[in-house]
């Protein structure tokens, strides 16, 4: 029996398909709505389209309640937090898997740094001695540390011996790398880099062999903790000169290092129990540290958003003029609702309104509509854009010397190891300059081209071109109106069109582009064909292409399959408003 490969994109589907038949299943025992209709509000909430056959206010508020949470738990920010909770919960896994070799190593640098002090005193007092006439029986340096190896293998347990003895694998002690001339970058295969092979550059970090010449049979090249917890994700290796230290035995000693909590115990097959946050950042490195700041901050920002809004409306309505709330009265709507679903629909790109009017009604109230279309915005295509300014304006704000400051540079410097929304500051910048002329470009042609419009000049300029830009984000991202879209001019419809399609490509190319430039970076795929970088236009047109070539089909494919079966209702004079354009518009903003 087929079985689909257990993959992210296999998982998302499923958990975008099982949420709308959630919605079906508790929105049509009511037995208010269709069906079909119960179907379609589950679906367009889990895909955040807004599309809807029925009013929101037809609803009994349980319905309400489940169309607010499922935007909720399936919007990209929520899922993308849900991926890097993942990650650290395969993190915690792999370090459990770990950790007896990580905390040998870390043992033996900390036994190996005590037996260098105690030599380094030695040689110190003897100097002392000879400063004061007295003989001492001089020994140079390396006899000294041979003296240590000597006594550091006395000291050995009896068990060792034969633990040496029995099979086990290790990193490979020597690898031949090729030769390269000074100053070349070389990036280790997938293989040799599991095998302990840094990064490297030729003629550019000296190696003191003299250093390193310890026994083979007694020593493993290091593998150090970043590397170690970079290569659960194939990230990377460490550049710093790995050095060799002696092995150490272990799982039968007595667990005594310092840096563990006492509540951790050894079980069976060296497996490490109750592991507390402090261990597990011992442990990790850089790149786990990173990844729970990361999710803090994704959960904070994404959850924050939804109570900014609230805060943002909720005073505001219940202080507003009658004209608002008698508005939501005649609706069966109550004012704190209004105000947490509201800031719901815009964060979430949903675009379901309490009101059948959308937004129409509050399109000359000022705060709102600035408040909601800042939501849209931080909620949607300026995501990526204002959670790096959140990174970066925390990072100059710790101190020096805080704990986050490593983690938080590390995000800066390396987004997409880490997540898949957070790209460079020179990607963001672009993304950011393309939305800003997007925008404008809407905005414009909304109050240029409606001048003489009274669908649109009905209000004084101020409140009009709030009321375009609050129109220019929505109908990018959420799909609510402050304007009556069948009676603006064409040219704006057709705009919008435009808009709406082109919505997500930024993001998508910023996405590719990024992608490209990470693999680079970790050398972790082979040589194949791919774009020009070195021409822009023909890089970045590359990825346009190919984004093309991914959705353009299923506009034209459902909008065909949908001319056919309405083909009497399209083709009635009797009814403009069930029109060819107007169905393509709809299909597109779906």
């Amino acid at each position: 029996m087929w079985k689909p490969p257990l993959s992210f994109i296999t998982l998302h589907y499923s958990w975008i398909i099982f949420a709308g038949i959630l919605g079906l299943v508790v929105i049509y025992p009511y037995g208010n709505v269709r069906a079909v209709d119960a179907y379609f509000f589950g679906a367009s909430a889990s895909t955040e389209s807004g599309l809807n056959t029925v009013d929101v206010k037809e609803l009994k508020t349980y319905q309400q309640i489940a169309i607010y949470f499922i935007p909720i738990f399936t919007n990209l920010g929520f899922i993308n937090v849900i991926v890097v909770a993942v990650r650290l919960h395969w993190f915690d896994k792999h370090l459990k898997t770990l950790a007896p070799t990580l905390l040998s190593r870390l043992d033996t640098r900390a036994a190996s740094s005590r037996r260098k002090s105690d030599v380094e005193a030695q040689v110190t007092n003897e100097n002392k001695l000879s400063c004061t006439g007295e003989e001492p029986s001089r020994r140079p340096v390396g006899e000294a540390r041979e003296k240590v190896a000597d006594n550091k293998q006395h000291d050995e347990p009896d068990g060792e011996a034969d633990y040496k003895e029995n099979g086990h694998i290790t990193f490979a002690r020597d690898v031949k790398l090729p030769q390269l001339s000074p100053g070349t970058l070389y990036i280790p295969s997938p293989k040799e880099r599991d095998q302990g092979v840094p990064i490297t550059q030729s003629g550019t970090i000296p190696i003191d062999d003299d250093e390193d010449a310890i026994k083979p049979s007694q020593t493993v090249p290091e593998n150090s903790i970043e590397r170690v917890a970079s290569s659960v994700f194939v990230l990377g290796a460490s550049n710093h000169k790995e050095e060799l230290r002696p092995k150490q035995l272990p799982s039968t000693r007595p667990l005594g290092l310092p840096f563990l909590s006492r509540e951790t115990t050894v079980g069976r097959n060296s497996q490490f129990h109750n592991l507390t946050a402090e261990d597990r950042l011992e442990l990790g490195g850089i790149e786990y540290r990173s990844l729970r700041l990361l999710l803090k901050i994704t959960s904070g920002y994404f959850f924050g958003l939804h109570i900014f809004g609230v805060i943002c409306l909720l005073p505001w309505i219940h202080n507003a003029p009658s004209k608002y709330t008698e508005w939501l009265q005649e609706c069966g709507q109550n004012k704190t609702w209004w105000a947490f679903y509201s800031s719901q629909t815009m964060v979430d790109n949903l675009g379901f309104t309490l009101t059948p009017d959308s937004m129409i009604t509050f399109r000359d109230a000022t705060w709102p509509m600035l408040s909601m279309t800042f939501l849209a915005f931080a909620g949607n295509t300026f995501y990526p854009v204002f959670l790096r300014l959140v990174i970066w304006t925390t990072s100059k704000l710790v101190p020096s010397h805080s704990t986050m400051k490593e983690p938080l540079q590390f995000l800066l410097d390396h987004p997409r190891r880490c997540y898949t929304l957070l790209f460079p500051s020179q990607p963001t910048w672009i993304l950011f300059g393309i939305l800003v002329a997007m925008n404008s470009i809407d905005v414009i042609l909304i109050i240029v081209l409606d001048l003489n419009n009274a669908a649109v000049n009905d209000l004084p300029m101020g409140p009009r071109i709030l009321s375009a830009i609050f129109q220019a984000a929505s109908s990018r991202h959420t799909g609510a109106a402050t304007l009556n879209l069948a009676k603006v001019n064409p040219a704006v419809q057709f705009s919008l069109v435009v808009m709406m399609y082109i919505a997500i490509f930024p993001i998508a190319i910023s996405i590719r582009a990024s992608n490209t430039y990470e693999e680079k970076a970790l050398g972790i795929y082979g040589v194949e064909e791919s774009p020009n970088e070195t021409k822009g236009s023909s890089y970045i047109m590359a990825h346009i292409r190919n984004q093309l070539s991914f959705d353009l089909w299923y506009i034209f494919l459902g909008t065909f399959c949908i001319c056919i079966a309405e083909s009497d209702k399209i083709m009635d004079d009797s009814d403009p408003a069930f029109a060819l354009f107007p169905l393509f518009f709809e299909v597109v903003s779906a």
